[in-house]
């Protein structure tokens, strides 16, 4: 009995993430590295600042609508998994599962891999220079990396939140440093890319519509925090107010860096470099060549640990509502971690590093990431026809669902025409899980159950862990 009364004591304990911690997750979601390393992708299709920095500004603004749809969708259901969650309960298990399949096996391993790799390189690159780190040291250092991480969110919940908190600052004081050296080089008169921002403008409405898509691919990230909505505190009040100045700070942010580089770097520089933060402090003060890697390096960690933070607990949800094994929703009798989803995913982080191409998975993988925004968009509309009558703390009234749904819906349509084979190499990795739902979920046999329950009792005494809700429910 005193064991029970220590369990609950425990759980009402159980750290949470506050309105900052929220804030600082989901802006070390969105600005993970890549505006350190090259936008160059977005420019390729623009070919002129002006157009470049209109797609980064838009990109933001097409984002604050589904911004919207997730807040109304997180204050009303109460459950960690987000768009998950949503997915399953608007369309049935089936899409959910498919959600959660693509997710946990293929695109945030594969972002956890790329996390991983960008912050060894940039630590190991001033210990090699002039010369790129050899790519052996680069694939242990990552693979350390990600184990780390993935053990702190084995151990304690609260030293993930701190660590995210911290590299939120460091990620912060990187941006301000690249801002501010733009604003010393326009005070010293380095403005010439801004009086003819649409110089050599290109006019292909194919690579237009491709750096649409790329240019909304770096503020993916802004939806994870719905992943955890158990997790945060007062969620009905800090969720709404965390997506939505996440978002707006992300764009702003992205905007002013952005335009930063070009007070030093021609268009063809920012285009022909791997490294345009590293490029562009070197122009100014080559000193902190020295810190800037030292900065994106802790800033690729940060959103390394935000995305298996939040993951997590999607593969937990998925375990609790039995489309996933049971043993995934279970978390440790003392420190109260979900054990199991996080070894999976930090052991499928380690494969994609040792196997590679994870950043060209991620290409194919943006069609899916943004079909399951649309879907949830979907989902508030159908919600307000099947639940009329729930609360909703937030309400995203009707025109911000219609206005994401469309500019979505239009961008994927375009890259179906002019981009097919990434669209249709990620659809197939989507429908992939289509007959494990089948086997393991739907049709599944006796003999599944029963070697899960084998499997489960032994994981169970292997890493102490136990259902969420087991000492509530004596």
């Amino acid at each position: 009995m005193n064991d029970d009364k220590k369990m609950e004591t425990k759980k009402d304990e159980k750290p949470k993430l506050n309105l900052m911690s929220g804030i600082a997750l989901l802006v070390g979601s969105i600005v993970g590295s890549g505006i350190f390393i090259s936008p160059r992708g977005v420019l390729l299709g623009t070919g002129s600042y002006g157009l470049s920095v209109l797609v980064w500004i838009i990109g933001g603004l097409i984002c604050i609508p589904g911004c919207m749809c997730y807040a109304e969708l997180g204050t009303m259901i109460y459950s960690s998994g987000g768009d998950y969650t949503y997915i399953k309960m608007a369309f049935g298990d089936w899409a959910g599962f498919l959600r959660v399949w693509s997710e946990i096996c293929c695109v945030r391993p594969a972002t956890i891999a790329v996390c991983g790799i960008t912050a060894s390189i940039y630590l190991l690159q001033p210990l090699f220079s002039p010369c790129s780190p050899p790519h052996y040291a680069v694939l242990a250092l990552a693979c350390f990396f990600i184990l780390i991480i993935t053990l702190l969110n084995l151990v304690s919940t609260r030293g993930s939140i701190f660590w995210q908190n911290g590299t939120f600052y460091a990620k912060i004081g990187a941006l301000i440093l690249l801002i501010g050296l733009g604003i010393f080089q326009l005070i010293r008169g380095h403005y010439d890319v801004f009086t003819e921002p649409f110089a050599n403008t290109q006019t292909s409405v194919k690579k237009l519509a491709i750096a649409f898509y790329i240019g909304l691919f770096p503020y993916t990230g802004w939806n994870y925090l719905s992943n955890a909505i158990e997790d945060l505190k007062d969620s009905k009040k800090t969720f709404p107010i965390a997506i939505m100045s996440s978002i707006i700070a992300s764009t702003i942010f992205y905007t002013l860096a952005y335009s930063a580089y070009f007070t030093a770097l021609t268009p063809l520089d920012v285009m022909s470099t791997d490294a345009v933060a590293v490029t562009f402090v070197e122009q100014i003060y080559k000193p902190l060549r020295l810190i800037m890697p030292l900065l994106v390096s802790i800033s690729a960690l940060g959103g390394l640990n935000g995305q298996i933070f939040s993951i997590v607990r999607m593969f937990s949800v998925a375990g609790r509502d039995g489309l996933l094994p049971t043993i995934s929703s279970f978390i440790h009798i003392q420190r109260l971690t979900p054990v199991i989803p996080c070894i999976v995913e930090g052991i499928l982080g380690v494969l994609y590093v040792l196997v590679g191409n994870a950043d060209r998975l991620l290409s194919y993988l943006s069609f899916s990431t943004w079909v399951v925004c649309l879907c949830s968009a979907v989902s508030v509309l159908i919600f307000r026809r099947t639940m009329p009558n729930i609360a909703r703390p937030f309400n995203a009234g009707v025109v911000a669902p219609v206005i994401f749904i469309i500019a979505i819906g239009f961008l994927t349509l375009v890259n179906m025409i002019f981009n097919p084979t990434d669209i249709l190499v990620g659809m197939l990795i989507l429908v992939s899980g289509l007959p494990i739902y089948w086997l393991f979920v739907l049709k599944r046999p006796k003999s599944i159950d029963k070697l899960s329950e084998s499997i489960s009792i032994y994981l169970q005494k292997l890493f102490l862990v136990v259902p969420e809700n087991s000492k509530q429910e004596q």
